[in-house]
């Protein structure tokens, strides 16, 4: 067996153990999500503004949600949102931080947060730029649920653009499992959203996307998603891989399970048995 394909087989299992640790803690866990800007229609050349940012606890699906929407409205300013970007704009990134140091042991699972173009570390650079002192979440507590599917299930697990035409993986695969995404942007629609102002449909995209990750992460966990991805995708195809499969089957589990009740009945019984002949 190739040093890849054991490399692959543990990965793997590493990310199927990370998935049900996260899932028997779920009240400490929570699913992240943002919104922000075009990447490449900024007239500024800075870095890309935040419009809207959610946090859904996995257990409870109780949803925080901080907006430049909100912002506004909290300072009765949403007829003058393009005048005050900058302060609606640290409002919200500063009501998001105090959320961050307010769970110090918490995991945050996310979607492709990975760098200063769209991540953890855009948020503290934009907080940085207007001139706010942001809270630096360790990567210990971070799960990138998008790069564990590519772990579980290959690179071919879900097209880049879903068979409505929309890019991106995440939705591409919200619409193989047909999980509602009403309400739900790709990133080129959000980026126009931004541009004409509606700052409000940028809110409501972020939260339905929080519903979507909720959906898929409880899917993994249950291996109920379905995907595009063949059995060589996932596993590769040496035959050691099927001692995986069998493993984490749920039909094997009751079996075990079932052997298990059943190898202790016979005990108990062989217990009363035993007593029995002694007195």
């Amino acid at each position: 067996m190739s040093e890849s394909e054991i490399s692959r087989i543990k990965e793997r299992s590493k990310a199927r153990k990370t998935i049900n640790t996260i899932f028997d803690n779920s009240a400490r866990a929570y699913l992240l999500h943002y919104s922000c800007q075009s990447f490449y229609d900024n007239p500024s050349g800075g870095s890309t503004r935040i419009t809207s940012i959610a946090a859904r606890n996995l257990h409870s699906g109780q949803t925080r949600s901080w907006s430049i929407h909100k912002a506004a409205e909290l300072a009765e300013q949403l007829q003058g949102i393009p005048d005050n970007l900058d302060a609606l704009e640290k409002a919200m990134l500063e009501g998001y931080f105090a959320f961050l140091r307010s769970y110090p042991d918490a995991t945050f699972i996310h979607w492709n947060m990975r760098d200063e173009n769209f991540g953890f570390a855009a948020l503290e650079h934009r907080l940085k730029v207007l001139k706010g002192d942001p809270f630096i979440l360790g990567d210990d507590r971070k799960f990138d649920l998008a790069r564990s599917l590519v772990t579980l299930y290959g690179r071919k697990y879900a097209p880049h653009k879903s068979a409505t035409g929309r890019k991106g993986r995440l939705m591409s695969i919200a619409e193989i499992n047909r999980i509602a995404d009403t309400d739900a942007l790709e990133g080129e629609a959000e980026a126009a959203a931004f541009v004409s102002g509606e700052y409000l449909k940028l809110h409501q995209s972020t939260l339905r996307k929080m519903d979507m990750l909720a959906n898929i992460f409880d899917r993994v966990h249950a291996n109920s998603l379905k995907t595009n991805a063949t059995f060589t995708d996932k596993y590769g195809v040496h035959p050691v891989a099927l001692i995986e499969v069998i493993k984490n089957h749920p039909y094997t589990t009751a079996v075990i399970s079932l052997a298990a009740i059943g190898a202790a009945l016979a005990n108990y019984a062989n217990f009363f048995v035993w007593a029995k002949n002694l007195f």
